[in-house]
Parts: C-alpha cells; sequence; structure tokens
C-alpha cells in the first residue's frame, strides 16, 4: 500500500509540474487572447481641395494595451462618396466641397475621422503666347490660364495680376494687354 500510494503521489508531482509548465490548467500559453477594443483613425480632421488625396491610417487598441496597424485590414468606407471617395488601403480622394465621415472597420469595432473637402486649389497659372515678338509700338493680349488641382482648366486673365519685369521695354494692363 504504501508503494502504491507513493507512485499515486509522484505522479500527482510529476502532473503538476506538467500542467503548470503548459501554462495552467488552460492550455493558453498565458490566458485569453487581447480583444479589440478601438480604433483611431488618422488625421482626425484632414482639409483637401477637390481632386487632392489623403491618406488615412487606422491603428487599433487591445485589452491588454497593446496596438497594431490595421490600415490594410480595415474596411474603409465614406459616409458620403459624393463628396470623397476611399479605396481599400485608406486613401481618399476629394471629389467635391462639403465634408465627409471616414470610417475604419475591423469586426464590429470602427474609428473615424472626418474629411473636409475645399473648392479645387489653383495649382499652376500659363500665359499665352509664351514667346511674343512685337515691334516698337505695337500691342499683344495675353491670356492666363489657370490649372486646378482636380485638373480643371480656366481662364483666369481678368483675375490675375498683369505685371512687366522691364517697363522700360513694353508696359501691360490690368487686363493682361501689352504694348
Amino acid at each position: 500500500m504504501k508503494i502504491r500510494s507513493g507512485l499515486l503521489a509522484c505522479l500527482a508531482l510529476i502532473l503538476s509540474v506538467v500542467i503548470a509548465g503548459c501554462g495552467g490548467a488552460s492550455g493558453g500559453g498565458g490566458g485569453s487572447t487581447p480583444t479589440l477594443s478601438s480604433i483611431t483613425v488618422t488625421p482626425a480632421t484632414p482639409t483637401i481641395s477637390i481632386g487632392a488625396k489623403q491618406q488615412f491610417s487606422a491603428t487599433g487598441h487591445y485589452s491588454d494595451g497593446s496596438t497594431k496597424d490595421l490600415t490594410s485590414s480595415a474596411t474603409w468606407t465614406s459616409s458620403d462618396t459624393s463628396k470623397a471617395t476611399i479605396a481599400s488601403g485608406g486613401q481618399a480622394t476629394a471629389v467635391a466641397t462639403g465634408t465627409s465621415t471616414i470610417t475604419a472597420t475591423s469586426g464590429s469595432v470602427s474609428g473615424t475621422a472626418t474629411l473636409t473637402v475645399t473648392p479645387a486649389a489653383l495649382v499652376s497659372i500659363a500665359v499665352t503666347p509664351a514667346t511674343p515678338s512685337l515691334a516698337v509700338g505695337l500691342t499683344q493680349q495675353f491670356t492666363a490660364t489657370g490649372t486646378y488641382s482636380d485638373a480643371t482648366t480656366q481662364d483666369i486673365s481678368s483675375s490675375v495680376t498683369w505685371t512687366s519685369s522691364d517697363t522700360s521695354k513694353a508696359s501691360i494692363t490690368s487686363g493682361g494687354l501689352a504694348t
């Protein structure tokens, strides 16, 4: 009987060491898996002009205090696709003036940012003709064409300020007429 109870005690000791070495009775290796508790979308309140793009990032915050970049795995949506669209990787494109809520979702957890779209920005001005040659006393009408961030163009001749770099050689009126 003593041998049997000694053998049982030895087996119990070995079994308890094996269970402790495996992370306890749960077998989970240290506890439960952390769960996603919130998502932060950045930048939080960007403003861009029509035609421009904005890259968003999504950071997941977990129950154990850890964080993870979810930008490529999150599902991205725009609350108003007439104002801004968004691609699967978090890049938004401004479509029209206004605001749209950009949302990143993973499972049942979401985070948001507010994108404001402003009118298209003037990117460049082309003056035509580019290199005219005039005889003394003649005039030349210039035209200014603006190109905007949404790839549109517009005649802006009446809204630009016209100047001559050397008024002793040529003068120019507020309407773009050079003499």
